[in-house]
């Protein structure tokens, strides 16, 4: 079964006519049709058989009144009830195991409908949808339509039991039935006007919880930007805001919950009195409430309170699945992704687009105006242009992801794809490379020689068997690009589109991928048609072609020589760059010279010229490295060819075994922790608890006491009833004792479910508080090893199983229990021998209890576990949507998402299976209980003490106990299944936590600190988790107050390391870090991280407005914030957005302190956006200092001080001056291979 079932079954019949998009029921229907009949037939069959017991019944209490009748005829009856009940008992249960299979199919088929369409949405589609938002869909929305299938026969059975109830109390009391027809008419009234209350809270409450998913699916993924800037505070308030006002829903929908049980427990017992009452006044003479008539009424009344009670039940369900019915269907209805045209590979033109226009949305402004680009097949074509021109938007126009207003766009041929951000999936490196494809291990290998990965596999523990994480979380920004590219070049496709991809590695790595993977001359991908994305002008005259983007619109277009020596866009961008990195240059000399850039020079103005002459150098330089590079072997740092060796070696000798870096979710076993609930009733508060014992008894006691007064009153009906045509004072007095008790039950019942409506609701937002503020106070290393997604079903199902499921099943599961003792005291009271059965049959009903609820609790654990995966998949599948529709693998996706379906669907059918075996047997153990009641009234009808009344009463209530016990045991199983949800959160409340946030008072750290920026490294050593290997290895150094340091090494040097033991978001193994003399282990990590500044290297917006993403905590005035943009040249940006600060950030979109980190900040943003941020940086923190992290030299060398780091150790440390001019120095090799320097021709 697929989600195409449903798009067939649209196609064979017609949808019903309605406003807004069509609902998915109907197609649901259609597909799943014939299972939906057997099941009803097994339903009407039960259905029927249900009424044969009141008659049963009837014949019993006659045979107990006419002792003249032979004894094995009440055992014939006796019989009769066992045998009527155990074939109710087989076509019941083959009902429900059809309809709880039948939700299994639904589940997966809707799973398979909405991971498709969340991977095909438009991208206005996907801008009013987060993450948090689809995830919730799949997670809970789905999660109810499979909850509500075994149910939903009941939506006709009910109402016809009801007809046939009232039918047959017509046929025993006549037309005092009316009565009771016109109070059931009321209460159904009034249940329709709460239901449509209910509905409403019910939709507010979801808003609120996508909105709180959304902020959590945020928050999770910029968890570590959070933790640098120390804003776990804001954004856990933020959460806790949204998380309080759902909780005020709930409390709201708890009242109205409570109204509707006080409703559905009055409605069948007012029905009874209305009808009793009428009975009586019609005829007073005549009608006289004998124990026959009273209790075959009473069981037909309890047959008719069941259908009234699911409706109390499922009442909350139906309007919860209603609501994700809306919003399901809204989601399937939304606009899809318009197809690309692709035609064949074979033909001469790759690429073409003719008088198009592209918008990211269908009613915004273009973002490209008139492109019209053809690109032959096998070329190269370079796109340049300024930051912000469209270039990644032109890339994104060729994939089909903008919306096409006019003109034509088609590929020719298979594409690859290279995001400008690397999308990684959770799984290993090789599996990332092969990306569903076979392995074939020639190409395989010289894909991971070409994109420079050989040496990176040294230093993974497991090589490419290495698990490399949720996102890379394990991987270095530049080793993910090499990931994402080996991706591309494995796939073997005709079109290659690579958006910047040069830009987040070392420049000699990049110089490698060039040459070895992108290049017309040396390049594996040669002969393939190549578009670039670039900011790296070095690598342009190596391109075929060259475009030229400016503000949306194609300016240029022409070879590099051609548009070099033409004036246009091509020249000012080279000009403005030569221009702006002025300030940067440094004393070398120009290696080689470029004749088309030396003539490009000779035509500016004299000015111009002087002004860009030093930079022209280094472009002359890095071209000529480029050109050379295939005759030149790259730079490495010392030790690499050994480790290289030493890997290749572990993976000739078949040494290197997969080493998983995601932890695999805890599956708990055995019964669940007596520490669980008294946590949980903790929470709920053990006065409250205590309180709700205590009503629920209550209620119980005025229960018995209703149904004993009822049968004491229908053995002296005869001597109440006057010889007038008037209805006598004591029948009066009877009734009203009679409605008095009953109404007393019912209204200690509704305030019970209202105190522990509340008290469940209070737990609820405690425990979602604390695990809230665990997960925050979590180490970085817990997020490395945890998938996103499965803390998002903690957040998600397991928090919406606290907030709705174990309220609603421990409140059922009290009620049932005081119901059942209530019939079990009745039926003792009336017939004491069947004391006599009750111990075997208890024991029975513990056993099968005891292998029920051990099976059923692990079935319980596997299948929540196994959910995690299909929300990971799926939360990893949307991020990357425009990859996995690049690559045209939507169907292998579709088929990994329901293999994780169908693996989270065997528990659950072995669930169904153990729930069948449960209830067969529990039904068994019922059946016996109404054959020896009835068995025991028939053997004792001689005794004194047996009344016509109390067999009546005890076989009525008898016929009702087997559903009443069958759901005792349900309930205690959904208990203690759902009660697994608290387990799980407890989990991520007792996760360990960092250090504490605040500096103990003692400490008396000042308010300036620090004021100088001195930092000292004294011998520093650090693994990210005790099991793996040191990634800074004794790093001692001494940075003076306000020095400019500079940052370098190789990708998986342990340049980012040394930020996270700067800002603590690992604890060092070794070793201690001062600044300004103070040893900053001793700090809090807020006074810490709040007092140190980082441009990270993967920034994070979070969804809000602009002001908030700048100032979370309303710290700083507006004058102050605008200050900071004028300095950040963004002002003027800022300023021309329509709401100015309050601009709102879509989902995923400074203090200034004497020491400011730069972590490979300007990687992305082309040369002229890297000048003016270092022009920011030298003039506005020119009393810092500041440590720069970066992949281009040039970013560096106007710095104080370069430290080289290699294999987490200090290399180098000195001038950029004395370290060029020792030519045996890694940082001179480096200069070498990025030809920055002329050192290396007299080398």
């Amino acid at each position: 079964m697929d989600s195409k079932s449903i798009g067939r079954a649209k196609k064979k019949g017609k949808e019903p006519k309605g406003d807004g998009p069509p609902s998915i029921i109907w197609p649901l229907f259609l597909t799943f049709k014939w299972p939906s009949f057997g099941a009803a037939f097994c339903k009407i069959t039960f259905d029927l058989l249900n009424f044969v017991a009141p008659f049963l019944l009837s014949k019993l209490i006659a045979f107990t009144e006419d002792h003249s009748q032979p004894l094995w005829r009440g055992i014939v009856i006796a019989l009769s009830m066992l045998f009527v009940s155990l074939i109710q008992s087989m076509f019941l249960h083959q009902y429900f195991h059809v309809m709880f299979r039948l939700g299994m199919n639904v589940k997966s088929v809707l799973s398979s409908t909405v991971y498709r369409k969340a991977i095909l949405l438009s991208n206005e589609a996907r801008k009013t949808r987060t993450i948090g938002e689809i995830v919730n869909i799949m997670s809970v929305d789905i999660q109810r339509f499979q909850d509500m299938t075994p149910f939903v026969m009941l939506f006709w059975s009910a109402p016809l039991q009801v007809v046939l109830a009232l039918f047959f109390l017509w046929r025993l009391l006549g037309l005092s039935i009316l009565s009771g027809l016109v109070t059931l008419i009321a209460f159904g009234f009034l249940n329709t006007k709460l239901t449509v209350a209910m509905r409403t809270y019910q939709q507010k409450q979801m808003v609120l919880k996508d909105e709180r998913l959304k902020l959590m699916n945020e928050m999770l993924n910029g968890i570590k930007i959070l933790k640098l800037y120390a804003w776990e505070g804001s954004i856990e308030k933020r959460i806790l805001s949204i998380r309080k006002r759902e909780v005020n829903i709930l409390r709201q929908l708890s009242f109205l919950h409570a109204f509707v049980s006080l409703c559905w427990a009055c409605a069948p017992f007012l029905v009874a009195v209305f009808t009793f009452a009428t009975y009586l006044i019609i005829d007073p003479q005549h009608n006289i409430l004998t124990p026959q008539i009273t209790f075959v009424a009473i069981s037909l009344f309890n047959i008719l309170r069941f259908p009234i009670a699911i409706f109390a039940m499922i009442g909350s369900q139906a309007i919860q699945t209603a609501v994700s019915n809306r919003r399901l269907k809204h989601f399937l209805a939304a606009e899809e992704m318009e197809p690309l045209l692709r035609g064949r590979p074979n033909t001469e033109i790759s690429i073409t687009i003719k008088n198009a226009d592209f918008a990211w949305e269908k009613d915004r402004s273009l973002v490209l105006k008139d492109i019209n680009l053809s690109v032959q097949k096998g070329t190269l074509l370079a796109i340049v242009g300024r930051t912000g021109s469209g270039k990644s938007s032109l890339l994104s126009a060729m994939l089909g992801e903008l919306y096409r207003q006019s003109g034509e766009n088609s590929l020719n041929g298979s594409v690859a794809y290279v995001p400008q951000q690397a999308w990684i999936q959770n799984m290993t490196l090789e599996n990332n490379v092969l990306f569903g494809h076979e392995l074939d291990s020639d190409r395989y290998q010289r894909v991971l020689d070409v994109c420079a990965l050989r040496q990176d596999l040294a230093v993974l523990p497991a090589g490419d068997q290495t698990e490399i994480g949720e996102k890379g979380i394990n991987l270095s920004g530049g080793q993910k690009q090499r990931v994402s590219l080996a991706r591309a070049a494995y796939s073997d496709a005709d079109i290659y589109l690579l958006d910047d991809p040069l830009s987040a590695v070392d420049v000699h790595v990049g110089a490698h991928l060039f040459d070895k993977l992108i290049s017309s001359d040396n390049g594996l991908l040669k002969g393939k048609t190549r578009v670039l994305v670039t900011h790296s002008l070095s690598v342009l005259k190596h391109c075929d072609q060259i475009v030229v983007i400016k503000d949306g619109s194609v300016a240029q277009i022409g070879t590099y020589s051609e548009l070099l020596a033409g004036s246009g866009d091509f020249s000012d961008l080279i000009r403005d760059y030569l221009t702006n990195r002025n300030s940067s240059n440094t004393d070398g000399e120009m290696g080689n010279d470029d004749a088309v850039v030396q003539e490009f020079l000779t035509s500016m103005k004299p000015e111009e010229s002087e002004k860009g002459e030093g930079l022209e150098r280094k472009l002359s330089q890095q071209s000529a490295a480029l050109s050379s590079f295939s005759q030149t072997k790259e730079a490495k740092p010392k030790g690499t060819t050994q480790l290289e060796k030493e890997a290749e070696e572990k993976q000739q000798n078949g040494e290197t075994k997969g080493k998983g870096l995601i932890e695999k979710e805890a599956l708990f076993t055995g019964k669940v922790k007596y520490s669980v609930y008294l946590d949980y009733l903790r929470a709920i508060g053990l006065y409250t608890c205590f309180l709700c014992l205590l009503i629920f008894f209550s209620s119980s006691i005025l229960g018995v006491s209703c149904l004993l007064w009822l049968a004491n009153w229908s053995d002296h009906a005869q001597e109440l009833q006057n010889e007038n045509d008037t209805i006598s004072s004591a029948t009066i007095t009877h009734l009203s004792i009679y409605t008095g008790l009953g109404m007393g039950q019912a209204c200690f019942l509704a305030l019970g479910s209202v105190v522990m409506s509340l008290g469940m609701v209070f737990a609820s937002y405690s425990l979602h508080e604390k695990m809230l503020r665990s997960i925050l106070r979590s180490p970085i290393a817990f997020f490395d090893i945890t998938p996103l997604g499965r803390i998002l079903n903690r957040f998600s199902k397991d928090v919406d199983n606290l907030d709705s499921a174990i309220p609603r099943s421990l409140s059922s599961f009290i009620q049932t229990v005081f119901a059942s003792l209530q019939t079990l005291f009745t039926i003792i009271y009336a017939t004491p021998q069947f004391a006599v059965v009750l111990l075997p049959l208890t024991c029975i009903y513990g056993l099968v209890l005891r292998f029920y609820v051990s099976t059923s609790r692990q079935l319980k654990r596997l299948e929540s576990v196994s959910r995690s995966p299909i929300f990971s998949h799926f939360q990893e599948s949307v991020q990357g949507a425009s990859s996995i529709r690049a690559y045209n693998s939507i169907d292998r996706f579709l088929r990994d998402s329901q293999h994780r379906v169908d693996y989270n669907l065997i528990a659950y059918y072995a669930s169904i299976i153990a729930n069948r075996w449960l209830a067969i047997r529990l039904e068994l153990v019922g059946n016996s209980i109404v054959f020896f009641s009835a068995l025991f009234a028939v053997l004792f009808r001689d005794s004194d003490h047996l009344t016509a009344g109390l067999v009546g009463l005890s076989i009525s209530y008898a016929l009702g106990v087997t559903q009443t016990l069958n759901w005792v045991v349900r309930m205690a199983s959904d208990v203690e299944t759902n009660i697994v949800s608290v387990e799980r959160i407890k989990e991520y409340i007792e996760t360990p936590n960092e250090a504490n946030l605040d500096t103990p008072s003692e400490f008396n750290l000042s308010k300036t600190w620090p004021e100088k920026g001195e930092i000292l490294f004294e011998n520093v050593s650090m693994r990210y988790r005790p099991a793996l290997d040191t990634v800074l290895n004794g790093i001692t150094a001494h940075i003076n107050p306000k020095e400019r340091i500079g940052i370098v090494g190789r990708t998986g040097a342990g340049k980012s390391s040394l930020t996270i033991a700067l800002f603590r978001l690992t604890e060092l193994s070794s070793g201690r870090i001062f600044i300004d003399a103070l040893d900053i282990s001793k700090l809090g990590l807020f006074d810490l991280r709040s007092r140190l500044t980082i441009v990270p290297q993967d920034p994070v917006l979070f969804s809000g407005t602009l002001r908030f993403n700048l100032d979370p905590f309303d710290q700083y005035s507006d004058d102050q914030i605008w200050e900071s943009l004028e300095h950040s040249h963004l002002k003027q940006f800022v300023g021309e957005l329509p709401n100015g600060l309050n601009h709102e950030i879509s989902e995923g979109g400074a203090n200034i302190s004497r020491i400011l980190i730069l972590d490979e900040a300007t990687a992305s943003v082309d040369m002229e956006t890297d000048a003016l941020v270092q022009e920011t940086i030298r003039r506005e923190f020119s009393d810092c200092t500041v440590l720069t992290i970066a992949h281009r030299l040039e970013t560096i060398l106007d710095s104080d001080r370069v430290m080289v780091l290699q294999q987490g150790k200090v290399e180098e440390f000195d001038s950029p001056k004395d370290l060029s001019d020792d030519l045996n120095s890694v940082f001179s090799a480096m200069l070498a291979g990025a030809k920055l320097t002329k050192s290396h021709e007299n080398a």
